[in-house]
């Protein structure tokens, strides 16, 4: 069984997407971010091209469960998200799903340029890889996946800074992983970035 996993915030202004916030308000922010969940949670669908792969969609904040049903009800299976750090919280997401899942990759919602086929080569490349992972090109990552939980990886990265694919990269070598590097893309922390990724849309 393959499953993705969807990290998503409910789009609350003052709460999400703060760099873009800075330049066009919190109000257009939450706008924005909105929006840029509903296109990944699209483009994602593995139903568009028999992607082989099922959902999940871990949400914060917790108490905003009700909402999120009626926000994306296409995505069946919801989960709060944990507490701590993202590396904490992406840690224990796969680890709850890894019970009844061989493959899991696991992905925000800053990235629109991420469709579904690549979500599948995702899954391919752990064919002959322990980890897969879609560098993004703030330094970043879009999508961590592998064939079992590696908890060494989400320790000690400097999360939400230009270091994390780097450090990510270098925990999987000292682990001796067979990595795959899929291609980079563009995630959303930006008014660049956004104006960017609509010129390329």
């Amino acid at each position: 069984m393959n499953r993705l996993i969807l990290f998503a915030k409910y789009p609350t202004p003052g709460h999400v997407k703060s760099r873009l916030a800075a330049a066009i308000g919190a109000e257009r922010a939450a706008v924005l971010y909105k929006e840029m969940v509903e296109t990944v949670v699209c483009r994602t669908d593995p139903a568009t091209d028999c992607a082989g792969y099922e959902r999940t969609l871990c949400f914060d904040p917790p108490n905003r469960a009700a909402d999120f049903k009626r926000w994306l009800p296409q995505i069946h299976d919801q989960r709060p998200q944990g507490s701590g750090d993202l590396g904490r919280r992406m840690c224990s997401a796969l680890q709850e799903c890894f019970t009844d899942n061989s493959r899991l990759c696991i992905i925000g919602t800053d990235c629109v340029e991420l469709y579904s086929s690549v979500i599948r080569q995702a899954f391919d490349q752990l064919d002959a890889h322990d980890l897969v992972i879609g560098p993004a090109t703030d330094g970043g990552y879009y999508l961590l996946g592998m064939n079992h939980l590696i908890p060494e990886l989400f320790e000690g990265i400097a999360w939400s800074t230009d270091l994390v694919f780097a450090q990510t990269i270098a925990a999987a070598e000292h682990l001796q992983l067979q990595v795959a590097v899929l291609q980079t893309l563009t995630d959303i922390d930006t008014i660049r970035d956004f104006e960017k990724v609509v010129a390329n849309d």
